[in-house]
């Protein structure tokens, strides 16, 4: 079933804050690359939250959202809450090869809810190959760790624990861009596991660079932006990347100063975005002793740990009211 079925993305708390992370971090690069000529490609389902901010917040006018559900047509055509959004009826794969991306920069978000397949890949790859230096894309996936149990079951006829691994990333994700020096040790651990993932991405834009680039004088490349791991529920990550030709824009690259955000990632290294638990009245407490006031009376109700937690979001925490009409 497609996710848009279940799932409001707006009010999903660590989502919500991903979304705000990555407005700050377009707002910033928009100074050094304008982006009202950009286009906006994303997986919109019927609730459009990205759009609204990137035609808000970036000035982004040319919007095309991607939904696979073909069968609710008029849900969606009735909730898009711009003119300027083109809806494309049909899977990623079908659609991607048919956009025009040589039009215009483009900002593409691969926000898939479930497994990095084979497919995923092949989406990433294709893009890769089209999009115009200067353009971002961003990808979203399922990254819960495997389980041992769960593969036993689903491989009884696989006799080792490692073998099962190896048949299941296979499996998975395909054999071109799995790492030949593979280690599947502690693929249990989430963070292990994500970084394995992000090498999967990584090979899969640098082999698709090698063949685009041959016989190029001046030879496209890439530039990791964001890594990030977030739980709503279940445990998904966000890579993020940028394409340039040239040195010059590379040098606009840098003059963004991307890297003074705290989320900022261009390694393996991922920035958890971790939400304690607190009541209105705690918030309340930290927010008047952010950014460096004093802790020790607060850590006296809530743990250092999510103080620290709470410093490190509290400018994109989203705060959610119930309010009950008498």
């Amino acid at each position: 079933m497609n996710s848009s079925r279940k799932i409001n993305y707006s009010t999903r708390v660590s989502k919500n804050i991903e979304r705000k992370m990555l407005r700050d971090l377009l707002s910033r690069f928009s100074s050094s690359f304008p982006m009202n000529n950009y286009t906006y490609v994303g997986f919109g389902s019927k609730y459009f939250t990205d759009y609204l901010m990137m035609h808000k917040y970036l000035h982004i006018n040319n919007l095309v959202s991607i939904e696979g559900d073909t069968g609710n047509k008029a849900k969606y055509e009735f909730n898009k809450p711009l003119s300027c959004i083109d809806m494309k009826y049909g899977m990623s794969h079908d659609v991607i090869p048919d956009l025009p991306l040589d039009k215009n920069k483009t900002i593409i978000w691969l926000d898939y809810d479930g497994l990095l397949t084979e497919g995923c890949l092949s989406d990433i790859a294709e893009l890769t190959g089209r999009l115009e230096s200067g353009s971002i894309i961003f990808i979203t996936y399922n990254s819960r760790p495997l389980k041992s149990a769960e593969l036993k079951k689903e491989y009884s006829d696989i006799e080792t624990g490692n073998e099962r691994i190896k048949t299941h990333l296979r499996k998975v994700h395909g054999e071109s861009y799995i790492p030949h020096d593979l280690d599947i040790k502690g693929l249990g651990n989430w963070d292990k596991y994500s970084s394995l993932l992000r090498d999967i991405v990584i090979n899969c834009i640098s082999k698709r660079l090698d063949i685009i680039n041959r016989g190029e004088e001046s030879k496209l490349k890439y530039k990791q932006l964001v890594n990030f791991n977030y739980k709503d529920g279940c445990e998904m990550s966000t890579l993020g990347f940028t394409f340039y030709r040239t040195e010059e824009e590379g040098n606009r690259l840098s003059l963004t100063n991307l890297d003074s955000f705290d989320f900022y990632r261009e390694n393996n290294e991922s920035y958890k975005i971790e939400v304690p638990s607190l009541t209105m009245k705690e918030i309340k407490a930290l927010l008047e002793i952010m950014p460096n006031g004093k802790r020790k009376e607060i850590e006296k109700v809530v743990p250092p740990s999510e103080v620290d937690q709470f410093s490190k979001i509290y400018k994109y925490l989203p705060i959610f009211a119930d309010s009950e009409l008498a």
